[in-house]
């Protein structure tokens, strides 16, 4: 199969994840159209699959390609994309244009997954000698939650998979590196903060209580606990300090309304070895010190949560034998250790190394035009390839 080909198919499904919103919304279609179109490309390869739902209209899709060594190898992309509100291009036409092809999921990451389902095809066309067995994973909601991911590595560690029967001995997760190896990354921790009121008519706000005003203090002690206690931690190398960030606000029904409830969502990004719950707990008893009246805060639980990936020689070996083999194709594939998350942690969690590998750059993910280059799709495929190829 076509790696390009394989892109334009994949990019051409929505697969759009509602980061939060309403499902019902008509550009909100989930990931089963894909799983869809995953079944009938496992079926055009010749191998058995499986599809496990993870939750309402969102499966994972894992198909297995029988090896003849005791090795157990995966390569895993992601189904999901980003919303596609503000592109400047069609989202889901998948067009070819010179060396690039646009759409959402594109970059991020069915180029990927393309180079993925591409490798298992000419494993499939030609076995050769030794080869390991070789899964391909498409997993649903990494975008905001990693519940796939999880899923899965639940279904492998307590024997419920019918594809194997052993824990893989490694996981190639794709994302857009440049080829480079990810060897290490962030976790993340993010939940809704909530501020009440008291609802009163605008034309005497004194017998009413304030809920964005209230939140405005909120803000300003979130950023002094960035400024102070964040600022203070010791620097972490390549991955940088802990952060956090208020990314979204919403509050009042009208202008003529004093608001009774304001919302907030926070992202606290995490070291490899910090507790999300910890740092949240941190987060929020900084806030509870520092505000008056701190009944009237309420903090969700947690809506996602994974910790970070962290530097481990098992992962080194991993990206030592992917990088390699890049050289063998002119590719110099660097170690990094990057801000932003991944499915890598779920695995390394029961115990599988793990690390992160694709064509593309992350400055294209989630763009207005979000595209690929053809030829980085085609040597990255090259690589993985030759990387099954050689994995003893």
């Amino acid at each position: 199969m076509d790696v390009v080909q394989l892109t334009q198919r994949l990019v051409q499904v929505p697969s759009v994840n509602p980061m939060g919103h309403k499902v019902d919304q008509p550009e909100i279609q989930l990931e089963h159209r894909l799983g869809d179109l995953l079944e009938q490309i496992f079926q055009e390869i010749g191998v058995e699959y499986e599809r496990i739902e993870v939750a309402p209209q969102r499966d994972n899709v894992i198909a297995c390609l029988p090896g003849s060594s005791d090795k157990i190898i995966v390569l895993e992309a992601h189904q999901d994309t980003v919303p596609v509100e503000g592109m400047t291009i069609s989202p889901f036409g998948g067009t070819r244009v010179e060396n690039r092809i646009y759409g959402r999921g594109s970059c991020d990451v069915k180029g990927g997954m393309a180079m993925c389902l591409a490798v298992l095809s000419r494993l499939k066309e030609n076995p050769g000698n030794n080869l390991p067995t070789v899964l391909v994973a498409c997993t649903v909601n990494e975008e905001c939650g990693f519940t796939g991911a999880r899923h899965l590595a639940s279904t492998w560690k307590n024997g419920q998979s019918k594809l194997i029967s052993k824990l893989p001995d490694a996981v190639f997760v794709a994302e857009p590196t440049l080829m480079n190896v990810v060897v290490s990354h962030k976790g993340v921790v993010r939940w809704r903060c909530h501020t009440l009121g008291q609802a009163a008519h605008s034309s005497r706000p004194s017998v009413g209580d304030n809920a964005i005003y209230r939140m405005g203090n909120v803000l300003n002690i979130i950023r002094e606990y960035e400024q102070t206690v964040l600022a203070q931690a010791p620097d972490q190398g390549p991955l940088g300090p802990p952060t956090i960030s208020v990314g979204t606000i919403t509050g009042g029904v009208s202008v003529n309304t004093v608001p009774d409830c304001c919302t907030i969502e926070i992202d606290r990004r995490v070291l490899p070895g910090e507790s999300q719950e910890e740092v949240r707990q941190e987060v929020i008893d900084f806030i509870a010190a520092k505000i008056d009246d701190p009944e009237k805060v309420k903090h969700d639980p947690p809506y996602m949560s994974s910790p970070g990936l962290p530097l481990a020689e098992s992962n080194q070996a991993l990206a030592q034998h992917i990088a390699s083999v890049a050289k063998e194709f002119g590719v110099t594939s660097d170690f990094l250790q990057v801000a932003y998350g991944t499915d890598s942690p779920a695995y390394f969690a029961i115990g599988v190394p793990s690390v992160v590998f694709g064509p593309g750059s992350l400055t294209q993910a989630h763009t207005k035009d979000e595209f690929i280059e053809v030829e980085q799709l085609h040597k990255a495929t090259d690589i993985l390839e030759a990387v099954c190829r050689q994995f003893v």
